[in-house]
């Protein structure tokens, strides 16, 4: 059971860095604060909300859209990550999306670095074991 808590935390650590590159790098992400560390808790915040989503919703989402995710070879995910970041935005007051376009660029910034660090984090680790 520690190995599944140790996972959960350092996936809410990653999703929470992901979306502060991704409010530094896109000019349609904003997290807001008047201090670094009113702003490091609000993306701790959407990143812990964001980790939940993507845990209990997502899975159901992409079952109910399986067709439609065939019939596109998969690119409906992005779709359902602008979902999920348009959900959190709507629940996060510090948290703001501007845009269709913000949601879409915003979510595969943010799958993409989740992506990459996960598998530095958890790739390393796998073959270690």
């Amino acid at each position: 059971m520690p190995g599944l808590i140790t996972r959960l935390l350092l996936n809410w650590i990653i999703l929470s860095f992901s979306i502060s590159v991704a409010s530094y790098f896109l000019p349609f992400i904003h997290i807001l604060g008047e201090t670094v560390w009113d702003r490091v808790g609000m993306a701790l915040v959407a990143g812990l909300l964001l980790g939940l989503f993507n845990l209990l919703v997502k899975p159901v989402i992409k079952i109910l859209s399986l067709p439609i995710n065939i019939l596109t070879l998969g690119l409906f995910n992005i779709f359902i990550n602008a979902g999920i970041l348009w959900v959190v935005d709507y629940f996060i007051d510090g948290l703001e999306v501007s845009g269709f376009w913000g949601y879409i660029w915003g979510s595969l910034v943010i799958t993409i670095i989740s992506v990459i660090l996960s598998n530095l984090i958890f790739g390393e680790r796998k073959k270690k074991e």
